[in-house]
């Protein structure tokens, strides 16, 4: 069988993720159980064994042993946990039709609900190392695009980390190509125009299980981005997604669940808020806030408020870009800023609606105005609220040139077309390791 670009028709790839649930199913329920029981379950009563083939029937019920769910994405393979605690749902059903006498081990004392919870972590867990170890493994395979030898430039970002190797091949070269065993995934240019026979030979290469990609799909895919050079009005009008633009529902719920996230994030951290307040008012001279004018949805501008992690006299030149070992940082700002934060203080911002938890880095209108004219669809950042974190934050380190901004608008405008719960769940668990990790800039 033909494996594809990802591994992921690859059988013992998905062999490792299926035993690998079976082994979080019983460390789960193990760890419950030492935590109220001080004793492991019966792993071979029949009980135990039900309660195996219901989560595991849900798991492949709802596909997450196919071969797009095994893909390590923005949104995958988070989406597994939510399967996970949906499962508790056929689970408590067939405790009850069995009787909760008989699941005393599994379901009393809280048991399972813990088990549970603990299970859809270390199944995302398991799955994200798997994906990686298969993931190594892919130099050997053949991406074919279909276009001019000037087109490998084009190609470039989408292979710079080597995992894949890839060539360019011109119309004469297109059936020898199309037919060796090693093409796992092809890429029509937009240039490339296909003869009937060599639509032909594309059909049956799809019809085998080779992947066929437009350019911006590839990019989509691979580096979960919008290509930005290589979209236009036309791509625009046509491309699927976008919809948290025209969801009333999908606004709202995302208004509701920012201004309800700020309140708890700055419940939790009140201890956090007061001691950098404290130490940024003793250690440094000048104010402990910050405001600064940014550019909010559809160009409105608004005043955002930070800890202040730079010196008082920091910008009596002019507005300037944050740059590495900048001068201008306090000792105290630098940590501030790795563990981000220093951000806090904008969840005021999200409760006034200036911005969301999730969504574009707000930029300042001295750098819009001059970056909008370098940079193709850069205004289109500005169709939703920026955000306090983002996918271009935790996709891309901090850049401070105009091809760093270009490269974050990919970021953005993937966001924005793909917008949805599990992606900004996915953000929100990056954020946090780049928190903990120190990785801010």
């Amino acid at each position: 069988m033909r494996s594809s670009l990802f591994g992921v028709h690859n059988p013992l790839h998905k062999a490792c993720v299926f035993f690998s649930d079976i082994l979080s199913i019983a460390i789960s329920f193990s760890i419950a159980n030492q935590l109220r029981f001080s004793s492991p379950p019966e792993f071979w009563s029949i009980e135990y064994i039900c309660l195996n083939l219901v989560i595991i029937s849900s798991l492949f019920i709802c596909n997450s042993y196919t071969s797009d769910s095994l893909v390590g994405g923005p949104r995958l393979p988070l989406n597994t946990f939510f399967i996970i605690l949906a499962s508790a749902i056929p689970s408590t059903i067939l405790i009850y039709l069995f009787g909760p006498e008989r699941f005393t081990q599994l379901f009393g004392r809280g048991i399972f609900p813990v088990a549970i919870l603990i299970l859809g972590i270390t199944t995302v867990l398991t799955r994200v190392v798997i994906n990686y170890l298969f993931k190594i493994n892919n130099s050997s395979r053949l991406v074919v695009a279909l276009g001019a030898e000037s087109d490998k430039f084009r190609l470039r970002p989408a292979f710079s980390k080597g995992l894949i190797n890839y060539e360019v091949i011109q119309q004469e070269s297109v059936e020898q190509t199309l037919d060796k065993e090693s093409v796992y995934a092809i890429i029509i240019m937009p240039e490339f125009r296909p003869s009937s026979v060599e639509q032909q030979h594309l059909v049956d290469a799809r019809l085998s299980g080779i992947a066929i990609f437009s350019l911006t799909e590839f990019f989509e895919n691979i580096l979960f981005l919008v290509p930005v050079n290589e979209i236009d009005n036309d791509w625009l009008i046509r491309a699927e997604g976008f919809s948290m633009l025209h969801s009333s529902v999908t606004t709202r719920l995302k208004r509701v669940t920012d201004i309800i996230g700020a309140l708890v994030l700055l419940t939790l951290t009140v201890p956090i808020l007061l001691l950098t307040a404290f130490l940024t008012k003793i250690l440094s001279k000048g104010p402990v806030f910050f405001s600064q004018t940014r550019v909010g949805m559809h160009g409105k501008k608004f005043t955002i408020y930070k800890f202040r992690t730079m010196r008082v006299d920091a910008e009596e030149s002019g507005a300037q870009w944050a740059k590495d070992n900048d001068d201008r940082i306090t000792p105290l700002g630098h940590f501030f800023r790795k563990t981000r934060i220093d951000e806090l203080p904008q969840c005021w911002n999200i409760i006034k609606g200036d911005m969301s938890i999730i969504g574009p880095r707000p930029e300042r209108p001295e750098f819009t105005s001059s970056l909008a004219e370098d940079i193709p669809y850069y205004d289109l950042r500005h169709v939703v609220k920026p955000g306090l974190t983002g996918w271009a934050q935790v996709s891309y380190p901090y850049g401070a040139s105009t091809e760093d901004s270009l490269r974050k608008l990919q970021y953005d405008l993937y966001y924005i077309k793909n917008y949805s719960l599990l992606l900004d769940l996915n953000i929100l668990l990056r954020t946090v390791l780049i928190t903990f990790g120190r990785g801010g800039r």
